[in-house]
């Protein structure tokens, strides 16, 4: 198993439509990289930080892969474009983008 975690870093000026990002860019995550290993995913909202105070990221996503080598194709591969093209339709802020490998289980 392999992650992608793609972080929305909230900043001044920076806007973020949640109901796209849920309605029409999950899905096309879904659409076009479900054929090329991923195994699940999830989109989640940032409320707060740990103090209470804003959070600070507007959203982070989640996206499973059942390889790093799966990973590493989707990133590389042809829908990546696409993908990436649509962050500006509901964001303007550059995302952080992390890959990852599981350690350890917390279930």
């Amino acid at each position: 198993m392999a992650t992608i975690s793609v972080m929305y870093p909230r900043q001044q000026g920076g806007t973020f439509d949640f109901d796209y990002y849920r309605d029409v860019h999950v899905p096309l995550v879904r659409r076009l990289w479900g054929g090329a290993g991923l195994v699940s995913g999830q989109a989640l909202k940032g409320v707060a930080a740990a103090d209470g105070a804003e959070s600070p990221f507007y959203a982070i996503g989640l996206i499973h892969f059942d390889s790093l080598e799966a990973l590493n194709g989707a990133v590389g591969g042809a829908h990546a474009g696409e993908i990436m093209g649509d962050i500006p339709n509901f964001t303007n802020v550059k995302p952080i983008v992390q890959v990852s490998e599981p350690i350890a289980s917390i279930d």
